[in-house]
């Protein structure tokens, strides 16, 4: 109005974020906005990512519970309708995060303790205890128990076998594919794929090897099993396109009610949906920062996915519980009964199992959302936040170590800022519980949750107080 000229890259900045038609734009016209060769607006686009991810979001214990029968296919999953102003923000800012430049890297300029604080600000962290690391291999050497099974042959040494991500296609000019089985014996690592630590080789295929497990951690064990095929499945399951006499049986009882409501709540199903813009095949969050191609990227999860989903909980549990450690996979099962517990004993008396409206299954699947939700994201999410922010889980593969400079670590601490995103934590829920008995047995929960933890034997792992360990997370 009062003729000021915008320079070029402020106004393309303008046109992304304020003008209301971005979502109707064509695929030409979104490029021909972001056609600029620096990090400027891609990093315009993070910022904001991050300024969408509400600090908190404490269970609203007056709610009604969220069961719905509209229902959308989001990418290879499908999830609750999340609304159209949730919709349009998602839709849009995934268009424009498919045209954005790449992240260009200056292994130069590193990032600092004050890029960190300036990126995550007051962003609630989910709990005070996370796993803090020097370095990638001791990120992975650190976690090895839950990741590194019994070797048959030889009971003193275990393995981590990540050949199963050699089948997909890496982005040209990568130097080799992701993969690498590492050998590991008192958490530490002593070869990889048959190369021992002092060989010529072993630090390049170390190298590989570690991007490999930032992988595996993040993509596949987080967001792919433990928020889609785990958590968003028994959420659709038990909130999806029910009876009139299945909603009653729950709502008519107020314990079993509220432990319904804090497994269920409508957050879950937004941070499902926002799920395509971390791990979707569209230059996503973490697709700018591996060295997948888009297609790789996305048919690696449909594969996960569709291999995690078909599982029953037992399945599940035996699956992770196997994957690690015979401590590791104790304190999964250790988890899993005390969740199964706690569920009956709040739920049973308040539910009349006769007939066929609510069933065993139901607890079960009930259960299974506290599980994940608590003992496995606790560990497999929160844990691990400060290791994605820092750079110890690093997607992209070189075969040169990790050097965390400050474009890639802005990437990777939106990477993580964008999933601190919480509602109730377990301690906090205890109190809402309407009987003593109640109350008891979840307070006997969280010991056993705590009990789980160190039975693992990694370092700092604990559920002690259980602040901020999310329950939906």
């Amino acid at each position: 109005r009062k003729r000021v000229f915008l320079p070029a890259q402020a106004l393309r900045t303008f046109l992304f974020f304020r003008n209301p038609f971005l979502y109707c734009l064509s695929e030409k016209s979104i490029k021909t906005l972001v056609s600029v060769i620096d990090n400027s607006i891609l990093f315009e686009i993070l910022n904001l990512v991050r300024d969408g991810t509400p600090l908190q979001n404490i269970v609203s214990i007056d709610d009604e519970i969220s069961f719905s029968n509209k229902i959308k296919k989001c990418m290879w999953f499908k999830v609750k309708d999340p609304g159209d102003s949730k919709e349009f923000q998602v839709g849009a800012l995934y268009r424009v995060m498919k045209s954005a430049p790449p992240l260009t890297i200056d292994n130069n300029i590193l990032m600092t303790s004050e890029d960190y604080d300036n990126i995550i600000g007051n962003l609630i962290q989910p709990h005070d205890q996370l796993m803090i690391c020097e370095s990638p291999r001791e990120c992975f050497e650190k976690n090895a128990p839950a990741f590194c099974a019994p070797s048959p042959e030889d009971h003193r040494v275990a393995i981590c076998d990540l050949d199963y991500l050699k089948k997909y296609q890496v982005q040209e000019g990568t130097p080799s594919r992701y993969g690498g089985i590492a050998t590991v014996r008192n958490n530490t690592i002593v070869e990889i794929s048959g190369v021992s630590e002092g060989e010529p080789d072993f630090e390049r295929k170390l190298n590989v090897f570690l991007s490999s497990f930032a992988v595996h951690l993040v993509v596949v064990r987080h967001a792919n099993m433990g928020h889609l095929a785990l958590y968003q499945k028994y959420v659709m399951k038990l909130t999806a396109n029910k009876s009139k006499a299945f909603k009653k049986k729950w709502t008519g009882n107020q314990n079993a009610e509220l432990l319904f409501k804090a497994m269920t709540p409508k957050r879950t199903n937004t941070v499902n949906w926002n799920i395509q813009l971390l791990i979707g095949p569209g230059n996503s969050l973490v697709g700018r920062a591996c060295s997948f191609t888009n297609d790789a990227l996305a048919l690696l999860n449909i594969d996960k996915y569709n291999e995690y989903y078909g599982k029953s909980p037992d399945e599940a549990v035996d699956e992770i519980g196997t994957s690690g450690s015979v401590a590791w996979n104790n304190a999964c099962h250790h988890a899993w009964e005390a969740a199964k517990t706690v569920v009956n004993a709040i739920c049973r008396d308040d539910i009349d199992l006769e007939g066929s409206v609510v069933t065993g299954e139901d607890l079960n699947e009930l259960a299974m959302l506290l599980w994940t939700g608590s003992f496995y994201h606790g560990f497999i999410g929160d844990f691990q936040l400060d290791n994605v922010n820092k750079g110890n889980l690093p997607f992209l593969l070189t075969g040169e170590a990790h050097v965390q400079s400050k474009a890639y670590g802005t990437l990777s601490t939106t990477i993580g800022a964008s999933t601190m995103t919480r509602t109730m934590d377990t301690h906090t829920l205890g109190k809402y519980f309407y009987t003593q008995a109640a109350r008891d047995a979840w307070k006997k929960f969280e010991l056993e949750l705590t009990t789980a933890a160190e039975m693992t034997g990694i370092e700092g792992f604990t559920y002690e107080g259980a602040v901020y360990n999310a329950i939906d997370f």
